[in-house]
């Protein structure tokens, strides 16, 4: 066994079929680039035998590499945020991260779906959960008690909601003062069942904290991070670190008081509102990441709103920035002048922008001119009552974007299909119910050993009938050297030797950024 890659943007599985006593090599499968290959015995020096999966294939050796490309593969797990994302290069086991999980067991099901061919438990190098809302953290809730995976770290974005009259914890002057950093903060904070209540963002981070395969829990701001070059960075990932991408943290942007102390500004619901709206703090104080491969670049916007883009914008602009909940409209008009957008272009600058807060159009266009991707990916779901992504948004998305014709990528646009589960799995669902019942039906007689494989089957069975869909065909996938990428996804009604609809990108030599080769895509 020998682990390869597949050749971009997209490469070939073929089978030998007889046909009226002749043999011929056709192909049957599609797989994207840097999808993984178990390399068997040679046929010759054109062909080689491969595994892909557990069945076996033919593939031409010119189609694999050695090389390892960067994996972003952001799910459609209807309305919310989930990426799965797995570094290039040669760590072994390569580090993978996942921001954000939906509110389901969906993307739970796509790990243990990823995981399928691995013995021992699947490794995690970090759990990022952006913020406490709910679209966005609930999913981690079975990541968290699945026993096959193994995490190393839980990063959040030190706001923690608590029973009481202070959702956020007790506010200063327009700062939010409790800023739950460290492990032990959090240990603290949730020791006491009254403060956790039976809110559930409570009961998830207390369930990282039990977990023996979970490791600390920690958040991550610009001042809870490493601090490299006058920039804060995601541990393990600074450039002093030497590895092949970077992950800049660019917020919650922490004010520490005239003590230290770390401190979060309030936001309103609008920039120039003078009360805090919790909604839109915690939102506004997502967890922040830009990613940076070879010059390919990838802004993660979590659930940014007006509020806090403005704040954003004069914080990495250059812009003086009053205090709380007291920005005049001079004050936030500076941030539309040509030089504060270039400023901010430094640190939001990207090639490819993760959409804030799934399309809503409450957004600022000196943000989206200073991020100026060519490709944006929209995370939304068909049964919400939010209308995302919002029409106007969309339209802005293309005026703000780079080259003469932006991708806009969404999750639910792509599958034409509402997520529904696997109808070809219900009739073992069916006959696993029917056994549970009986099992139950029998009283204290019941065999409680059985029961748990069999709810333990059914769980696993749940996570395959709604993977399917999520995994497949809403999801999209980013593949890059960080020379090339190729953005792509599932259709749904094709052959599987054309499996694949993608988009490719390639750098532009006169502005240094990345633009999609224009055409009808493939």
């Amino acid at each position: 066994m020998t682990l390869k890659y597949a050749r971009g943007p997209v490469s070939y599985l073929y089978r030998d079929v007889e046909k009226n006593g002749k043999t011929s090599r056709r192909k049957v499968k599609q797989v994207l680039w840097g999808d993984w290959i178990d390399m068997r015995d040679p046929v010759d020096a054109t062909w080689t035998h491969v595994r892909y999966g557990k069945k076996p294939y033919l593939m031409k050796r010119a189609e694999l590499q050695d090389e390892r490309v960067l994996e972003l593969i952001f799910l459609d797990i209807g309305q919310g945020d989930a990426c799965i994302l797995t570094e290039p290069g040669h760590h072994h086991p390569p580090r993978v991260m996942v921001i954000d999980a939906g509110i389901g067991r969906n993307t739970n099901g796509f790990l243990n779906w990823r995981f399928r061919d691995f013995d021992n438990s699947g490794q995690i190098h970090a759990a990022i959960v952006t913020h406490p809302d709910a679209d966005h953290y609930r999913g981690f809730q079975p990541i968290f008690e699945n026993r096959r995976l193994r995490i190393e770290h839980v990063y959040h974005s030190g706001l923690v909601e608590r029973v009481g009259d202070d959702l956020l914890g007790p506010e200063q002057g327009g700062y939010l003062t409790d800023i739950v950093e460290t492990d032990a903060q959090m240990r603290t904070l949730l020791s006491d069942p009254a403060r956790r209540g039976r809110k559930l963002y409570p009961k998830l981070m207390q369930t990282a904290l039990e977990a023996d395969r979970i490791g600390p829990v920690t958040a991550l701001t610009t001042a809870q991070a490493v601090q490299e070059d006058g920039r804060a960075w995601l541990p393990g990932f600074a450039p002093g670190d030497g590895g092949l991408i970077t992950i800049e943290a660019l917020g919650p942007v922490v004010e520490p008081d005239a003590t230290g102390q770390p401190r979060l500004r309030a936001f309103g619901d609008k920039p120039t509102s003078r009360s805090m709206d919790d909604g839109k703090t915690k939102n506004g104080h997502s967890v922040l990441l830009r990613l940076d491969f070879n010059g390919f670049r990838v802004l993660f916007g979590g659930d940014l709103n007006t509020s806090a883009e403005c704040f954003l914008m004069q914080h990495y602009g250059g812009v003086p920035v009053s205090t709380p909940l007291a920005a005049t409209e001079a004050e936030l008009a500076a941030i539309a002048r040509p030089e504060i957008i270039a400023a901010a272009a430094e640190r939001f600058g990207d090639d490819l922008m993760k959409t804030c807060h799934h399309g809503s159009s409450d957004v600022t266009e000196e943000f989206l001119q200073a991020a100026h991707p060519a490709a944006y990916v929209v995370s939304s779901g068909d049964e919400e009552g939010h209308v995302h992504p919002r029409p106007d948004l969309l339209g802005l998305l293309g005026k703000t974007g780079a080259g003469a014709r932006p991708l806009i990528l969404s999750t639910e646009l792509l599958r034409s299909t509402r997520e529904r589960e696997r109808d070809d799995l219900r009739p073992a669902l069916d006959r696993l119910n029917g056994r549970i019942e009986t099992e139950l039906a029998k009283g204290a007689a019941a065999d409680a050993a059985a029961l748990k494989e069999m709810r333990a089957a059914k769980r696993k069975l749940l996570d395959e009938m709604f993977r399917r869909n999520v995994g497949v065909y809403g999801a999209i996938n980013l593949r890059t050297d960080g020379r090339d990428a190729v953005i792509a996804f599932r259709k749904e009604k094709a052959p599987a030797h054309r499996r694949w609809f993608y988009y490719e990108m390639r750098r532009d030599p006169e502005s240094g950024g990345f633009r999609p080769v224009l055409g009808d895509g493939h």
